[in-house]
């Protein structure tokens, strides 16, 4: 399979002059682990008769260009393969090759042909990849393809044969730059026709003391935390094959922490991580995830894990956070995660911060 064959075939993409796209692509909880409340959502309206569908600047780049296609690897997804053995250990401490995920996988039989998605001019052809700059600052990256075009030459819309699906490969990946920065295809005024009425979901909410620590208690915080949140999308349309089924990662992620059972607000909505439009401004994934989060069909040391779906843990926020800030007492945490087209849902956890240091003595 090719699926991988980002880390396999090396990052060899150019930003500027040569943009790195490093490893891209390629019942049992314990006592008051459970969410409360059950979760919330809210799902996007269908677009219906009458209603015009979400504005799209370009189409897909395999036929029918006017008809959406299964995307079983959306933007800022996490890449990763592990170095060591598939143990908890392994995924938890071993080196990774680890990145975001800088485009979208669209699933498509191998063979097929692969065309423009903007007029442009043909800047970088490689055995596996074409890159074709456009006006404006606007460029497209075709991985997985074998190319029939060459360096310099001038290609039109829906009509220009940039190269085929090559063997294996079951997937288009298409990277969207804009001055030289990965941005997301599904975002608004992006590719399309683009409709999602599937929800993100928020799973487990739990705590360390480090990203690789052991989990801690919610009945007992105390100094500095890192809050952690599971969260995961289904594709807006089932993806087809070995991919039917497996999850990709919401947009979004939000949080908020209230006084129990009150409702005051002790931190307002605050934005855990978005790739809406564009990725964070570090190429380091786990300034995003926790670890424990591996990519579907995981690789660890020589064996890639197939059929096995991904497990995708956010940090809530960018460094540890301090209990101190709120006063000793019970909490809510409420996460939410968002897809691009809206749909949203939401989860909580009750906390007890405590830092008073004769908690345990009283």
């Amino acid at each position: 399979m090719a699926t991988n064959s980002h880390f396999q075939r090396g990052a060899r993409c150019r930003i500027g002059t040569m943009f790195l796209l490093a490893t891209a692509i390629g019942g049992g909880a314990l006592a008051g682990r459970a969410a409360l409340p059950a979760q919330t959502s809210t799902a996007a309206a269908p677009v219906s008769a009458g209603q015009s569908p979400r504005a799209a600047s370009y189409g897909w780049p395999v036929k029918p260009f006017d008809r959406q296609h299964p995307v079983r690897g959306s933007f800022g997804d996490p890449r990763s393969i592990f170095g060591g053995a598939p143990t908890v250990r392994g995924l938890m401490r071993s080196q990774c090759a680890c990145s975001y995920h800088q485009g979208i996988d669209i699933a498509a039989p191998d063979g097929t042909a692969v065309y423009a998605v903007r007029d442009g001019v043909v800047r970088t052809v490689t055995p596996d990849w074409v890159e074709v700059d456009s006006d404006g600052g606007s460029a497209f990256q075709y991985w997985h393809i074998a190319a029939t075009v060459r360096v310099g030459d001038h290609l039109q819309a829906q009509q220009d044969v940039v190269g085929h699906i090559l063997k294996g490969s079951k997937h288009v990946h298409l990277t969207e730059m804009q001055d030289s920065r990965p941005v997301n295809p599904l975002a608004p005024g992006h590719i399309g026709p683009y409709e999602d009425s599937t929800t993100p979901t928020v799973g487990e909410i739990s705590f360390r003391t480090s990203d690789t620590a052991a989990e801690l208690l919610p009945e007992y915080l105390h100094g500095s935390v890192e809050l952690v949140a599971a969260a995961s999308d289904t594709p807006a349309i089932p993806v087809p094959g070995q991919w039917n089924g497996l999850p990709v990662t919401p947009a979004k992620l939000t949080f908020r922490i209230t006084a129990y059972p009150s409702g005051d607000l002790a931190v307002p909505e605050t934005t855990a991580t978005d790739v809406t439009r564009s990725l964070p401004n570090t190429s380091d994934m786990w300034h995003t995830y926790a670890r424990g989060t591996h990519m579907n069909m995981v690789q660890m040391g020589l064996h890639r894990y197939w059929y096995n779906p991904g497990v995708y843990l956010f940090k809530l926020t960018p460094s540890k956070w301090n209990t101190r800030s709120v006063k000793d007492g019970v909490y809510r945490l409420t996460v939410t995660a968002w897809d691009t087209a809206g749909n949203h849902s939401s989860a909580s956890q009750v906390i007890q911060v405590h830092n008073r240091s004769t908690w345990l003595k009283s």
